[in-house]
């Protein structure tokens, strides 16, 4: 991965990478995951739980994204790839119709209410 990078390219890299069809690129979506440690076992057992998702556009580029955004202390962020059904599906269990979309979206729960560390 470079700066030039899309995420579509990462998304078409890491399928290939895994043994999956690349063509199959459409079906996922690598979003931009903030947390902290915590979750099953705590920070003492490596534990990571994500606190908000933003799915990111086939055209940003997330190593650019990751320079120029950095996480308040006691945060960090990692970048995952996600069927964009299960996106789609989360989304619907808990959207409030405020037109807020990927931004405000909380992994596993619906949408998060809290702002951005």
């Amino acid at each position: 991965a470079t700066p030039r990078s899309s995420a579509r390219q990462l998304v078409r890299e890491a399928l290939e990478r895994y043994g999956l069809n690349p063509d199959d690129f459409g079906q996922f979506a690598l979003c931009d995951v903030v947390g902290r440690p915590g979750g099953a076992g705590g920070a003492a057992a490596g534990g990571w739980q994500g606190e908000h998702l933003r799915e990111v556009g086939d055209w940003e580029r997330p190593l650019v994204l990751q320079e120029l955004w950095k996480p308040k202390a006691g945060w960090s962020r990692r970048f995952e790839i996600r069927r964009r059904q299960d996106l789609d599906r989360a989304g619907d269990n808990g959207d409030d119709g405020d037109g807020a979309g990927e931004r405000g979206r909380s992994p596993g729960r619906g949408r998060s209410r809290g702002s951005v560390p």
